[in-house]
C-alpha cells in the first residue's frame, strides 16, 4: 500500500515548468531596436566632415544628380552634376547610353539578345566609343533596319 500512495504522491505532482523563451526573445529585440535608433540618430552627429546627399533632378534632357553639402555649422549647397548610372536609366525611361553599358544591360533591349549585345561591347572596346547610331553599322548583325530601330533606344554621348 505504501507503493501505491508512492505513486499516487507522484502523479499528483506537476510536472517541471519549462520557461518560456517568448519574453526574453522580445527583450533581446527591444534592446537591439534602440540601440540600431541610437546609432540612427548619432550617426554623424561628431564628424567633423561634412555630410553629402544626392538628389535627382530633371534638366530637360537626362535626369541628373546633385550633391548637397551639409557642414555642421552652416548648410551649403554645391553642385555637382552628373548623369545617371547606365543600369539605372531603364527604369527612369531614358535612353541606355550606349559607351557605358554592359552587355546585360544591352540585352535588355527588344530584339537585342546576348550574343549581339557582346558583339555591340566587343566592337566598342575594339573601335572606341559610338558617337553616332550610324556607328552601329560596324557591329557584325546590325543593318540599317536594325540601327534605325535601335537609335531611338540609345544614348551617344560619350562622356558621364
Amino acid at each position: 500500500m505504501s507503493r501505491d500512495r508512492q505513486n499516487s504522491s507522484s502523479d499528483s505532482q506537476p510536472p517541471p515548468v519549462q520557461n518560456d523563451a517568448r519574453v526574453e526573445i522580445l527583450l533581446f529585440l527591444g534592446i537591439v531596436f534602440w540601440c540600431w535608433m541610437l546609432a540612427l540618430f548619432f550617426q554623424g552627429r561628431f564628424a567633423k566632415s561634412p555630410e553629402h546627399f544626392l538628389t535627382l533632378y530633371w534638366d530637360g534632357q537626362a535626369l541628373q544628380t546633385k550633391a548637397i553639402q551639409v557642414g555642421v555649422v552652416a548648410r551649403e549647397q554645391s553642385a555637382i552634376p552628373k548623369s545617371a548610372p547606365a543600369a539605372v536609366t531603364p527604369f527612369l525611361f531614358q535612353p541606355i547610353p550606349i559607351n557605358f553599358a554592359d552587355a546585360e544591360l544591352l540585352a535588355t533591349i527588344p530584339g537585342i539578345g546576348p550574343e549581339l549585345s557582346a558583339q555591340i561591347v566587343k566592337t566598342r572596346d575594339n573601335k572606341g566609343f559610338f558617337t553616332q547610331p550610324e556607328d552601329l553599322l560596324a557591329v557584325p548583325g546590325i543593318g540599317r533596319s536594325r540601327m534605325n530601330q535601335f537609335a531611338s533606344q540609345f544614348s551617344f554621348a560619350v562622356s558621364r
